[in-house]
């Protein structure tokens, strides 16, 4: 009787002691609000492109409003990063697409922007020089498109569990 009365009292002190361990290593950290500018946007609030779903732009139209320069502002992804990475990609009219990250320029390429069907089915794709057995981190602009004026969606397989990039044009 008394080695089970010790044996309930080690495992109490050993529960006791594993709980205060616990509680002793949670930290305590300021909460900040978060920006707006820092605030990763998601499908949601791009209203252009969310009514494009089924009914893609024009393929002109298109062509001539990814000219410019495109800040990524979300990812569409299953394990979504915490933080949206500063990337800004700017399409030439000349066909020259280049992405940097934080000001330094990380990939160079030519693209075009074309109509494709399948299925039944009529979507746009950004299309890009490299050959897509290379794998290249930064070529983000390789993808099925949603377009209007100001909002871009690059969608790399979404449903297959690849990513969608978000951008909002800058210039």
């Amino acid at each position: 009787m008394t080695k089970q009365k010790n044996t309930k009292r080690i495992m109490k002190k050993l529960l006791l002691g594993v709980m205060l361990v616990a509680f002793m290593s949670c930290e305590k950290t300021d909460s900040q609000p978060i920006n707006e500018t820092d605030k990763a946007e998601t499908l949601d609030d791009f209203t252009c492109i969310n009514e494009q779903a089924d009914n893609p732009a024009d393929l002109a139209d298109a062509q001539n409003w990814i000219v410019g320069k495109w800040q990524l502002t979300g990812i569409i992804a299953m394990m979504p990063d915490v933080e949206v990475p500063n990337i800004q990609v700017e399409f030439k009219s000349d066909g020259g697409v280049f992405v940097e990250k934080d000001g330094e320029n990380v990939f160079t390429d030519a693209y075009s922007v074309i109509e494709n069907e399948s299925n039944g089915y009529t979507s746009l794709q950004v299309i890009t020089d490299q050959l897509p057995d290379n794998f290249d981190e930064y070529n983000i602009v390789k993808g099925t498109l949603r377009i209007c004026e100001s909002e871009l969606m690059i969608d790399q397989g979404i449903a297959f569990d690849a990513p969608g990039y978000l951008f909002r044009k800058i210039e």
